[in-house]
């Protein structure tokens, strides 16, 4: 029996229930291939699906439980008719979600339409952050938002995971993007190509801005609320999930300010995932790593994670 190292949890609590321990490799089903993990990456979903022990779409309590589910590695086996991938291809992906995809593992199977051939211009580990921040991002701002060039874009957090990827894609697609952040982040968005930086210890954004088209809001609560006061009517509000109350909230003020809000939650795409595999290459979609630790120290990463203020992205190695 081959066996591999993984992380898993038999009970849902704190970063102590978190074990590192081999277990049986295993074997791609049709339609799937069988990655060897060289990153994962680290996101709050991990933490709080650690914490409740729950898969996200049925609230189901699965135990042992593996935790994540963004990656980059290399294809080592081929279930049966695929073949959009070869035996030895680098890619990179989010199997699976919100379903356990298991990315805390030496070895992962994952459905081919989840991955895409990972960006040559990024690391395993710098390709281990892109997929659920990116892509929230590019669902948030393309798909539901439908942002144009020349528009004006406010992200909330634009220092964070979420927040770097979309300020990155925002700028690409021609918007004008305005920002939030602490002062010792002010410089790092502006390289990322924000174009107005708010920081948010000095200065309240909703007396410095308004008339935008689209807001995505990475924060929740009061700065959602805020957000409506600067959203043009007829413009978007894009807030993401986890954060208490959003919802009720939103729904609640977007009738009075004549503003689209919805709460989105991200979704498995190869196809986007290519896409943006192109623009990394081209040098227009970068990530920045705040941490990285080895799989075993996990705990760590989680306690990094779930205090907040993080920059950029938080990734394990599995090298």
């Amino acid at each position: 029996m081959a066996t591999m190292k993984t992380v898993q949890i038999y009970k849902p609590g704190d970063v102590d229930v978190l074990r590192y321990e081999d277990v049986e490799r295993p074997e791609p089903q049709k339609n799937e291939v069988l990655v060897r993990v060289r990153a994962a990456g680290v996101n709050p979903v991990d933490y709080v699906s650690r914490a409740h022990g729950l898969i996200l779409s049925t609230g189901t309590s699965v135990l042992p439980y593996v935790v994540g589910w963004d990656i980059a590695g290399e294809v080592v086996g081929l279930g049966e008719g695929v073949t959009q991938f070869a035996v030895g291809d680098e890619v990179y992906g989010m199997p699976r979600f919100p379903n356990e995809a298991k990315a805390y593992r030496e070895y992962i199977t994952s459905p081919v339409a989840d991955l895409a051939l990972k960006p040559q211009q990024l690391t395993h580990q710098e390709a281990a952050g892109v997929p659920l921040a990116a892509l929230t991002a590019w669902q948030a701002l393309f798909n539901t938002a439908h942002l144009q060039a020349g528009q004006t874009v406010f992200i909330s957090g634009g220092a964070g995971g979420v927040g770097h990827y979309a300020i990155q894609l925002a700028k690409w697609k021609g918007a004008q993007v305005i920002t939030t952040t602490s002062t010792r982040n002010v410089e790092f968005v502006h390289e990322l190509g924000a174009d107005v930086v708010i920081d948010y210890t000095r200065q309240a954004f909703v007396e410095t801005i308004k008339d935008i088209d689209v807001v995505l809001d990475t924060i929740g609560e009061d700065v959602l609320k805020d957000s409506f006061k600067v959203v043009k009517r007829g413009g978007s509000i894009i807030s993401l999930p986890g954060h208490k109350g959003v919802k009720v909230l939103g729904d609640q003020l977007a009738p009075q300010y004549g503003v689209a809000f919805t709460v989105i939650m991200v979704h498995p795409s190869g196809e986007q995932m290519a896409e943006m595999a192109r623009l990394a290459n081209a040098g227009q979609l970068k990530t920045h790593l705040d941490a990285v630790f080895p799989l075993k120290d996990v705990a760590q990463a989680h306690k990094l994670s779930a205090g907040g203020h993080v920059r950029g992205k938080i990734v394990l190695t599995l090298e």
